[in-house]
C-alpha cells in the first residue's frame, strides 16, 4: 500500500470524524429546538388549561416537560453511545493503518 493510500485512509477516517462531529452538533441542536417547541407548547396547554384549574394545568406542564427532559436525556445518550461506537473504530482502524505505515516503512528501509 502506497503513501498516497495510506494519507487516503486517514482522510477518510477523518472525513467519519468530522461527519459524526457534524451530526452529534446537529442532533443536539435539534433537541435543543425541540425542548424549546415543547417548552412553548406546554405554556399553551396550561394558558388554555387555566379554567380547568391551575393545579392541574401545572401538573400536567411538569409531567410533560419530565417526560421530554427524560426523552432528550434518551436521545443524548444515544448521540454520546454512537460517538463512542464511531471513536472505537475510528481509533481501532488509526491503528491499523499505524501498523501499516510502520510495516512499510520498515520494509522500505
Amino acid at each position: 500500500m502506497g503513501m498516497a493510500e495510506e494519507k487516503s485512509l486517514l482522510e477518510q477516517v477523518r472525513e467519519k470524524e468530522l461527519a459524526l462531529a457534524a451530526e452529534y452538533d446537529r442532533v443536539c441542536a435539534q433537541m435543543d429546538a425541540l425542548k424549546e417547541s415543547a417548552r412553548r407548547d406546554a405554556w399553551l396547554i396550561v394558558d388554555r388549561a387555566e379554567g380547568e384549574g391551575r393545579a392541574a394545568a401545572s401538573a400536567r406542564y411538569d409531567e410533560a416537560t419530565a417526560a421530554l427532559d427524560a426523552e432528550i436525556s434518551a436521545m443524548r445518550e444515544e448521540a454520546l453511545r454512537r460517538e463512542r461506537e464511531m471513536h472505537t473504530a475510528i481509533e481501532s482502524r488509526l491503528a491499523g493503518v499505524a501498523e501499516e505505515l510502520v510495516g512499510y516503512v520498515v520494509r522500505k528501509s
